[in-house]
């Protein structure tokens, strides 16, 4: 192609062809034609301005190709490449400055930083209800809490049955059997579900065993309160900004997702920008966009895959360009971290005397607030949606994050749960120690429930007779065991002769009445 030459017009003032890619929101073509007229957009607006600053008339002219511009060949094709040939005076639209660029072409001072952020589909917000009590804890941490809620009664009920020491002596008149033991099944899960609600119980194990088995389960749900607790409290205070959760988290899971697509502008920025990454997970991304041929000829193609993919599809490019497009789309935002800080300009040739001209047009235009107006205008006041920018869910340590907020799982409560089961093996090991001790210090007696009484006593009398005073259970020989009321308690060997003694005593008081 021949050189263009400044032609200078009826004003006396130079035109300049200005070669761009239509693209909004810098250009939006109105009409058919070519004219400037006939465009609108941010660097329309702005380049309006500058020209009259920098004293030139222009004239806009589509790029043949439709690219902004990369090496292919030895050759620059798209805006760079005509600038290069020297076929346009001026390159325009959202040109990013790279190092690769800056050697055939001069850029003039940016009007725009940038970087590069992925635009996905926004996951639809459903308001839980009900459903925010369950939220700090995952699905399988709360099948743990009731497999766990499940075994501590079975192993209190077998405690409170096989453990000499849980057995206690209370008084005849209130246990015909003459002894109680505490953890029935039933007393043992109301043993668990109270404790679990920090409501402690009445009566507490007597056993080594149980109390170790006890203490295991409290730090247990000490752990777990604490934990639901706390996660309640953050997701409550977080309510107003959470969003469901997006199918990756981090880059490597888009990587290694299948199911996942990343797309970017073929022969733009980006795809060169990953391509010379130093960074093996952008490489193995830029293999992985490579081999799918996951690259669109324009933005507006990249944003409707994205829309109408069910988030299989997400696009990576460049921020200003995603914050415009989400907030004229509802149903997608901007994500992920800023990878490859950069700023956009114009582009004109090698030393060429516009570039000082153009710079001095812009200083004046930033001193004066200009250009943030134009920004303003295109982006804050062009679109309507709400939670474009999904960019303030990364948290601290700089990677993809869908929430910031997140359910308790069983890795996060590995100690807990691990305190648990070996409470679990501690109490029965020294079930069996006790079981062994009792049975060598009582010389081989045999460990069983006690008989219920033959003749159970009579625990109410008529208040018109004078009643008897029976014999107390130091008269009759026997020791008097623990009782939890205060009454006097039935030793467990003597309670079969005691039931008997008292019904002979019983029986002869009421002879004796009738004779009287």
């Amino acid at each position: 192609m021949s050189k263009l030459t400044t032609v200078a017009t009826t004003s006396d003032k130079p035109e300049l062809i200005v070669s761009f890619k239509e693209e909004a929101p810098y250009f939006n073509r109105i009409a058919v034609g070519a004219t400037e007229e006939q465009y609108t957009g941010f660097v329309v607006d702005l380049l309006r301005e500058v020209a009259r600053l920098a004293d030139f008339n222009y004239k806009f002219r589509p790029v043949a190709d439709g690219k902004y511009g990369a090496q292919q060949a030895h050759r620059w094709n798209g805006v760079i490449g005509e600038v290069v040939d020297g076929t346009a005076h001026i390159g325009a639209g959202a040109l990013t400055v790279t190092s690769e660029r800056e050697e055939v072409v001069d850029f003039t001072k940016p009007f725009m930083s940038n970087s590069v952020n992925l635009l996905v589909q926004k996951p639809s917000w459903t308001d839980l209800g009900l459903g925010y009590l369950v939220r700090p804890f995952s699905a399988d941490y709360w099948i743990m809490l009731l497999v766990a809620l499940l075994l501590i009664g079975i192993v209190f009920f077998i405690i409170g049955k096989f453990s000499p020491y849980e057995w206690g002596n209370v008084a005849a008149d209130r246990d015909p059997r003459g002894a109680k033991n505490s953890f029935t099944l039933r007393n043992s899960y109301l043993f668990a579900l109270s404790t679990i609600t920090w409501q402690g119980f009445r009566e507490a194990p007597h056993s080594l065993s149980g109390r170790i088995m006890a203490a295991f389960w409290w730090m247990f749900v000490l752990f777990s309160l604490i934990a639901y607790t706390a996660n309640l409290t953050a997701f409550f205070l977080a309510r107003p900004e959470q969003m469901p959760q997006l199918p990756f988290k981090t880059y490597e899971d888009l990587v290694a997702n299948s199911d996942l697509h990343v797309m970017a502008l073929n022969f733009g920025s980006t795809q060169k920008l990953l391509y010379g990454s130093h960074s093996e997970t952008l490489k193995r991304l830029w293999s992985k966009m490579n081999a799918e041929n996951s690259f669109v000829s324009s933005y507006t193609e990249g944003v409707e895959r994205v829309k109408k993919s069910k988030g299989k599809f997400v696009m990576m490019m460049e921020s200003a360009s995603a914050e415009y497009y989400a907030r004229q789309n509802c149903d997608i935002m901007v994500y992920g971290d800023d990878l490859f800080p950069s700023s956009m300009g114009f582009v004109v040739q090698k030393n060429s005397v516009w570039r000082r001209k153009i710079n001095e047009a812009m200083d004046k235009l930033n001193e004066q607030g200009f250009v943030q107006q134009l920004k303003d205008k295109y982006w804050r006041q062009g679109g309507e949606c709400s939670g474009y920018d999904g960019r303030k869910y990364m948290d601290k340590a700089k990677y993809l994050s869908s929430m910031p907020i997140y359910p308790i799982t069983l890795k996060d409560m590995a100690v807990a749960i691990l305190l648990l089961f070996l409470g679990f093996i501690a109490s029965m090991v020294f079930l069996v120690i006790e079981i062994i001790h009792y049975a060598v210090t009582k010389k081989g007696k045999k460990i069983e429930r006690p008989k219920i009484l033959k003749n159970p006593p009579k625990i109410f009398r008529p208040k018109t007779k004078a009643a008897k005073a029976g014999p107390t259970d130091v008269e009759l020989g026997g020791e008097a065991g623990p009782s939890s009321d205060g009454l006097e308690s039935v030793p467990l060997e003597d309670a079969e002769d005691l039931g008997a003694t008292s019904g002979d005593e019983l029986q002869g008081e009421d002879e004796g009445d009738k004779k009287a």
